[in-house]
């Protein structure tokens, strides 16, 4: 009796409403240490939702699987072997670093846009669209809509890297009928929503940023003596936005000054070789460390053995810059001071002296008297850590922005409905 309830309990549970998410950045293998922010969320919001991830394929990735219980497909778009337009610091990125994968790009929308009208137009049924960047996910969403001829709504959440960069007017027009025509946008900073107000004026995007897992993964250590408060440690992309040059340039002064140190350099990208050239130009070789990528599941351990995290952003020469930093709410879950570039960004999740310290973007020495100084006061930086995680915890945990997603789906997803019901009583398909 007790099996026949349950079955007919399941039996009459309405199912999850379908969401299709579209990026170009996932894991691409159990493992990978691709940035796994949009796997974090899908993985959040599958208990409720339906999740089904759409990403590109990279060699060596499968072309489906599931990701910890989140099911992936990813389309080919070149030769396998040479696909090259995605991963490994970003397509601006990639394509910097190799003009001629320009040429990958229309094959890489023309791929994309043909996997998303085919999965509207079969079963089961796509409710939502969420597309991470406007380009090319929310451009190829709102287009494939029309060639489906699906009335789905689409969220586009824009990161930064495509709201501040990608300029000309021709993008720019690009951009603007992006943010008019899709449903709802969603934005990680509140600089951002000032941006996309100045491509838009009238737009009202709602700030979610990007949340992180700060109640099991990335915590302080269980003891405290394998923190090292003379330990330096970025994370992040090898990319210009990141400021790694500023950085390098800064601890050799303090190795001049005779300041005792040691840093740390996680993360992978196209400036990789210049900087490891500049470091041992600069004689730092004994004391800068570059780790190389690590996984998501490693992180935590390089955070918790650094006394300070120091992330010296800039704006990079096409505009792009951080969107919010998630890498600076990860060091500050586990503990770390956290030193970072003043900029609009970074302002939404660092209080100056309070939770972290700001340096003014692209200024050696700003940033080696911050470095100076937040080295010599290792009570003062402990204080700040305390407040930068308490900080976070309260305003950054998946706990909170999954609870914010998981409203405007179903904003969306009631309005939907609206829609549809006004149509079938007036006779409309």
């Amino acid at each position: 009796m007790a099996t026949e309830a349950s079955n007919e309990a399941l039996a009459n549970t309405p199912p999850r409403p379908r969401v299709l998410m579209l990026t170009s950045t996932l894991p691409r293998w159990e493992g990978d240490a691709e940035p796994r922010f949009v796997l974090d969320l899908a993985r959040e919001l599958n208990t409720e939702f339906a999740i089904e991830l759409l990403a590109p394929h990279a060699r060596g990735a499968a072309t489906r699987e599931c990701l910890e219980g989140v099911p992936v497909r990813r389309f080919r778009y070149w030769w396998p072997r040479w696909e090259a337009a995605a991963y490994q610091g970003g397509m601006v990125s990639r394509i910097r670093e190799n003009p001629f994968r320009v040429l990958q790009l229309p094959f890489f929308f023309g791929a994309l846009l043909l996997m998303i009208v085919r999965r509207l137009r079969c079963s089961p049924r796509v409710d939502l669209i969420h597309a991470h960047w406007l380009i090319p996910q929310g451009l190829a969403a709102l287009v494939a809509r029309v060639l489906a001829n699906r009335c789905v709504p689409i969220l586009c959440t824009s990161h930064g890297g495509d709201l501040f960069g990608l300029r000309g007017p021709m993008l720019t027009r690009l951009k603007q009928g992006i943010l008019r025509r899709c449903d709802a946008i969603t934005v990680v900073s509140r600089p951002m929503a000032q941006q996309a107000r100045q491509i838009v004026p009238g737009l009202q995007p709602r700030v979610i940023p990007m949340g992180t897992d700060l109640r099991e993964r990335f915590i302080p250590p269980p003891d405290d003596a394998v923190r090292d408060p003379t330990h330096l440690l970025f994370v992040g992309r090898l990319v210009p936005k990141k400021g790694l040059e500023y950085l390098l340039d800064a601890l050799a002064q303090l190795r001049r000054e005779n300041v005792p140190f040691s840093a740390e350099i996680v993360g992978y990208g196209p400036l990789e070789k210049q900087l490891v050239e500049k470091s041992r130009l600069l004689g730092l070789t004994e004391c800068v460390r570059f780790a190389g990528p690590a996984s998501h599941a490693h992180l935590p351990g390089y955070y918790q053995r650094a006394g300070i995290a120091v992330f010296p952003f800039v704006e990079a020469d096409d505009g792009d810059q951080e969107g919010l930093g998630l890498v600076m709410v990860e060091a500050m879950g586990c503990g770390c001071a956290v030193i970072a570039s003043d900029l609009p960004a970074v302002r939404d999740v660092i209080r100056h002296e309070e939770t972290g310290v700001l340096v003014a973007p692209g200024n050696m020495q700003a940033l080696a008297d911050a470095l100076r100084w937040a080295l010599h006061a290792p009570h003062c930086m402990s204080r700040i850590s305390e407040r930068g995680r308490g900080h976070v915890l309260r305003t950054l945990d998946w706990a909170i922005t999954g609870d914010k997603f998981r409203d405007i789906y179903q904003s969306l997803l009631d309005d939907d409905a609206g829609k549809s019901q006004a149509n079938n009583l007036f006779g409309k398909r």
